[in-house]
């Protein structure tokens, strides 16, 4: 084990360490998103080198543009699919262990409409908790009309017959994936943001390797490995070409679109499942200030880097929260930040994007190269398992490794953050309110919850430096010592790093973090050597993302027939009834 810090230095110098020729890495991971970190940390708890490297930010894809939920596969029952909904539920609560500063438990509610569907959530409910073996404390219940309208208000009382509920967990999808990352570095793995594969190395017809470019610098490295797997989510297809000509089995890229609203407009305190007027689900989350709501799942063409949101797509969301809530009304001028996420799936001829699987599927190149697809948040630690079991026999013919290797046990080491039960959470929470009394409650509160355990490490350095405890800018709750700590152990070398994935401030602040810009800017400047002219380059940037998610800015439908494209949804009410 390791006790270096994720620091630019430490990116720095594991690039140079990946590229040591005298020692050649075990396993090469392409792709720094829930699935490759995943795979790098089960790797390295397992005693094998691993590298890891990410084009863009950790978890800049599609796991920072997920639906932030650790759920378990109750939908799965609809297509018959009682293995994933199994693993699922077991997943869910394997990371309430691993990790429980980023599986809160909460409420979800699903209205019914007629006694046949009371009853068939009663009953496909009961189901899930068979095959899932849930908790006894989570066991869901059924309210009836009278019940539910007294709960839940705002719900429109017209049909409605009850409600099931039961527990799901949100998440923070993003610190997910670094706190994954960390516990990976702890256990040896050499990682490193912006940093390219631009071609894959091959010798005897086998793939050896990868040519990679430090995206900072320019400078162009080549990296040996035994086995290399491309884990790249919407960019698997991309990785496999340079390989050579893509094989039939393609991804299929579904587009999942989330809204951001101020909870004023919609104030629930659970989470709530309806319909929308395709009879698909979509939920309302609620989380502190805002709420959001999603998702869309339409096929997906055009760039994956920033996937467009369209007037149709926020139509699609806002219609079916005026069908199934008593608002006066929730307009597209209310909607604080967006985001879209793709799904790389595989692609099932014939199917509609919401019928294809999510299961995950390994797929070997040609010449070696191992591609994983599919798959979803929840299921991350059993999808990197398989992987490095593969990779595991992989250097056992190669390398005659049998017997010297671990076995995986990511299911009880715990995340960075996470070794602590929700209870000592709690009582780190009182400890840490006491030791900085400067500091708001719920200030302290927010990064308890948000890093667990290492928030003592976080906060540390206010003992020395007061100024760490204050807010990088007035009216903002962001402490300078959360962005220092981004920079010093989680690798942050760009506003948007911090601002987004980080703090998650773009998405979920009603400002979108534009508050904090300047403040942010002028210590990553002063850490990382900005001039002034890359710093204004980098507020200039992150501005123009911000404004890009505002209502105004979501993209149009392109005229058909000399007329503008028409949503497919229902149109809009607008009543309060």
């Amino acid at each position: 084990m390791i006790e270096r810090p994720l620091s630019p230095e430490t990116r720095d110098e594991n690039l140079t360490q990946m590229a040591d020729r005298d020692r050649p890495l075990d396993l090469l991971v392409i792709g720094g998103g829930i699935t490759g970190v995943g795979i790098a940390r089960d790797a390295a708890h397992r005693g094998l080198r691993v590298g890891l490297v990410e084009r863009r930010d950790f978890a800049s894809g599609t796991s920072s543009r997920s639906s932030k939920l650790i759920h378990g596969g109750v939908r799965y029952l609809q297509l018959g699919d009682f293995g994933l909904v199994r693993e699922s539920a077991a997943e869910r609560s394997v990371l309430g262990h691993i990790a429980p500063h980023l599986a809160h438990p909460t409420l979800m509610v699903i209205p019914a409409h007629s006694r046949r569907a009371h009853l068939a959530l009663n009953v496909g409910l009961w189901t899930y908790e068979k095959l899932g073996s849930i908790d006894a404390n989570e066991l869901h219940t059924m309210w009836d009309r009278e019940e539910t309208l007294a709960r839940m208000p705002l719900l429109r009382p017209e049909r409605l017959y009850g409600a099931a509920t039961h527990y799901e967990s949100i998440t923070d999808d993003a610190r997910l994936v670094l706190d994954t990352l960390k516990d990976a570095h702890t256990a040896g793995a050499l990682v490193a943001n912006y940093a390219e594969v631009t071609e894959l190395h091959v010798e005897r017809n086998r793939v050896g390797g990868a040519r990679v470019r430090n995206m900072i610098t320019g400078s162009d490295c080549d990296i040996e490995a035994s086995v290399v797997v491309n884990a790249a989510g919407p960019w698997v297809d991309a990785v496999r070409s340079l390989e050579g000509p893509l094989p039939p089995k393609r991804l299929h890229l579904t587009k999942g679109v989330h809204l951001i609203l101020p909870r004023t407009c919609l104030p629930v305190d659970h989470i709530v499942v309806f319909t929308a007027g395709d009879q698909r689900s979509v939920f309302v989350v609620p989380r502190g200030e805002v709420i959001y709501t999603g998702t869309t799942d339409t096929d997906y063409g055009g760039p994956a880097d920033r996937p467009e949101i369209t007037a149709e797509d926020a139509d699609y969301l806002l219609t079916a929260i005026d069908r199934a809530f008593v608002t006066p009304g929730v307009g597209p001028e209310m909607i604080v930040s967006a985001w879209a996420g793709l799904r790389p799936l595989l692609h099932e001829e014939g199917k509609a994007p919401s019928e294809i699987s999510r299961k995950d599927e390994i797929m070997v190149g040609h010449k070696g190269l191992v591609s994983i697809a599919g798959g979803k948040l929840t299921t991350y630690r059993r999808m990197a398992e398989r992987v490095v079991d593969l990779a595991v026999e992989s250097l056992d013919r190669s390398q005659g490794v049998h017997g010297q290797i671990a076995v995986c046990q990511t299911d009880k080491l715990p995340l960075a953050g996470g070794d602590c039960s929700r209870e000592g959470l709690q009582a780190l929470e009182s400890r840490l309110g006491e030791r900085y009394p400067e500091i708001p409650p719920a200030t302290i509160a927010r990064v308890v919850a948000k890093y667990g355990t290492q928030s003592e490490t976080l906060l540390d350095p206010i003992a020395d430096s007061p100024d760490f405890g204050e807010p990088v800018a007035t009216g903002t709750a962001l402490l300078r010592a959360e962005v220092r700590y981004a920079i010093e152990h989680e690798m942050a070398l760009t506003l948007e790093d911090v601002l987004d994935r980080r703090t998650q401030l773009l998405l979920f602040s009603l400002d979108q973090g534009l508050g904090a810009v300047d403040g942010v800017a002028e210590m990553l400047a002063e850490r990382l050597g900005w001039n002034t002219s890359h710093t204004e380059s980098e507020t200039a940037t992150y501005r123009a993302l911000a404004e890009s998610l505002l209502p105004g800015k979501i993209k149009q439908e392109p005229a058909e027939n000399g007329r503008a494209a028409k949503s497919k949804a229902a149109p809009r009410s607008r009543s309060t009834r």
